[in-house]
């Protein structure tokens, strides 16, 4: 069966996924520059808060832009080209690099927080909060901009492969 007519609608759920994908990200690059400035802890706990609630449009963008170009590469006969494989490796890599990178801060501002996190067990005690200036000294660092880089830079990398499609 030819799936070709396919292409152009594969190619629309593959960019809304994206879309999806980065607007979840953008709520939790938002956040992490924002408790960098943030002393307040009342104000602080609902911005982890935000953060953890966009995770699930980031994943279902990602979902949804993974397999619908997956679905487009073989539609558009694609994996015979290096371009799409660099992507799809770049994308791994990143992801791979990114979660306990941004992840990883999260968890440690939301138990500095005192704030349960995903990892606990359900019969772990609640993490006693830290001191204000300790939350904010872990809230301070320079990993904004290092996420951003790395997930940024792994992103328009992948755009330029994908718009060029240079081999």
């Amino acid at each position: 069966m030819d799936f070709t007519a396919l292409q152009p609608w594969l190619k629309f759920l593959h960019v809304a996924g994206a879309f999806l994908f980065v607007a979840g990200h953008g709520v939790s690059m938002f956040v992490a520059f924002r408790l960098r400035g943030e002393g307040d802890r009342a104000r602080m706990l609902p911005l982890v808060d935000l953060s953890a609630s966009s995770l699930a449009v980031t994943f279902g963008g990602l979902l949804v832009m993974f397999f619908s170009g997956i679905a487009a590469g073989i539609t558009g006969s694609y994996f015979g080209q290096g371009w799409i494989w660099v992507s799809l490796a770049l994308l791994v890599v990143v992801a791979t690099v990114m979660t306990p990178l941004a992840g990883g801060h999260f968890t440690r501002v939301r138990r500095a927080l005192g704030q349960r996190t995903r990892d606990m067990k359900p019969n772990d005690p609640d993490p006693a909060p830290l001191p204000a200036e300790e939350v904010a000294a872990l809230a301070a660092g320079r990993w904004p901009e290092v996420t951003a880089l790395v997930g940024g830079g792994g992103f328009v990398v992948i755009l330029w492969l994908m718009m060029f499609k240079p081999f």
